[in-house]
């Protein structure tokens, strides 16, 4: 049966009544990331909103999780202990929201089983991370591909690699948008926004550009003398990200990690939020655009999809082409307008209601499938 035709078809922000859904439990399978708001990390954040919200829909969901991984070993262990949770769980779906736990789900016969996957990065992206790692993760997601129910991926642009590269079934792939938290983000008008305050948050790494932003803001404060880079989040890279930001003479700060009850207030205070990621688009993006605060994300992947034109987009690695666009905001307060408006407008299309309810829609198609 072609999953298509007994998907419900949601028009924007429609929900389903409770009399029109199936009733079974949803087993979230977490692995290897843990549902918090606090830890800084994209996934973690995405699942402590997707089950809230799926709560809110009175979703029968259970949440299998074992605990953050950080390190080979500490994921290996808890690898094991996912598999013998999967073996005492019997659900009518299981929702996977990395290719390692579809997989592990998949090989172990749990079924049916739906696998978001968030991005391709092990097959784009090696240089970064382990090549065992990255054997796994592409292992892990072509078992996926080929066996899972259904899939769900953010971007459209994941879509359509997953059918060109990965042969995989259109039939079965959903792009669902990840979405932002309207009531923590939104414009502060009592916030003094500052015009020379360059603001980064995300992990401090290579990775994510923060190089590539410290060498561009170098060639900003030739011309804008008093602008100022604060950079919040936490990272393996910090120490030699602080160590080039002082070779250029330059004094930027290092924030940490940021509480969320701290990041309203930070994102409203810079004139702009910069996003020069060499992969892959950050929340942090959508929940400055919110807030009203204009941004510059690098052109590589998803950014453009999301990012539109309610932002600049660079060339991912060009410092000289972020330090003028960077440099364009900071001097002219009517693009800083145009892009705040563009931002809250744009960022306003997405929410975790409407993520969630739409990951439920699909969950609920397979298990009618089944």
């Amino acid at each position: 049966m072609n999953l298509l035709d007994v998907q419900p078809k949601l028009r924007e922000n429609e929900m389903v009544s409770d009399g029109e859904r199936p009733s079974y439990e949803l087993c979230l399978v977490c692995y290897p990331f843990y549902p918090t708001k606090d830890s800084g990390r994209g996934v973690d954040r995405y699942l402590y909103e997707l089950i809230e919200n799926l709560r809110e829909l009175r979703t029968n969901v259970r949440v299998l999780e074992q605990g953050s991984s950080v390190g080979a070993w500490a994921a290996g262990q808890k690898l094991c202990r996912l598999a013998a949770d999967l073996l005492a769980t019997k659900s009518g779906v299981y929702h996977a929201v990395t290719t390692m736990a579809g997989a592990t789900a998949i090989l172990l016969g749990r079924g049916p089983v739906v696998v978001t996957i968030h991005d391709l990065l092990p097959f784009q992206v090696t240089s970064y991370n382990p090549s065992f790692k990255s054997a796994f993760a592409r292992k892990c997601t072509q078992i996926c591909v080929a066996r899972a129910d259904a899939l769900i991926v953010p971007f459209s642009v994941t879509r359509d690699e997953l059918i060109a590269s990965h042969g995989a079934s259109a039939s079965k792939i959903h792009v669902v948008n990840y979405g932002v938290d309207h009531a923590t983000y939104y414009p502060r008008p009592k916030v003094t926004r500052s015009t020379t305050r360059v603001l980064y948050v995300g992990e401090v790494s290579r990775a994510k550009g923060v190089d590539v932003l410290i060498n561009a803001f170098a060639s900003v404060k030739k011309t804008h003398p008093n602008a100022e880079l604060v950079i919040g989040g936490k990272g393996r890279d910090r120490a030699v990200l602080e160590a080039l930001s002082q070779s250029l003479g330059l004094s930027a700060q290092f924030l940490g990690f940021v509480p969320e009850a701290d990041l309203p207030e930070l994102y409203a205070s810079a004139a702009v939020m910069v996003f020069p990621s060499r992969y892959g688009f950050g929340l942090s993006s959508l929940e400055a655009m919110a807030c009203g605060t204009p941004v510059v994300v690098a052109r590589t992947l998803d950014a453009p999809e999301f990012v539109s034109d309610a932002g600049l987009l660079v060339t991912p690695g060009d410092a000289d082409e972020l330090a003028k666009s960077i440099g364009s905001i900071l001097a002219d307060s009517s693009q800083r307008e145009e892009l705040s408006t563009k931002g809250i407008s744009r960022a306003a299309q997405y929410s975790w209601a409407a993520t969630a309810e739409k990951n439920r829609a699909v969950c609920d198609a397979i298990f009618a499938a089944r």
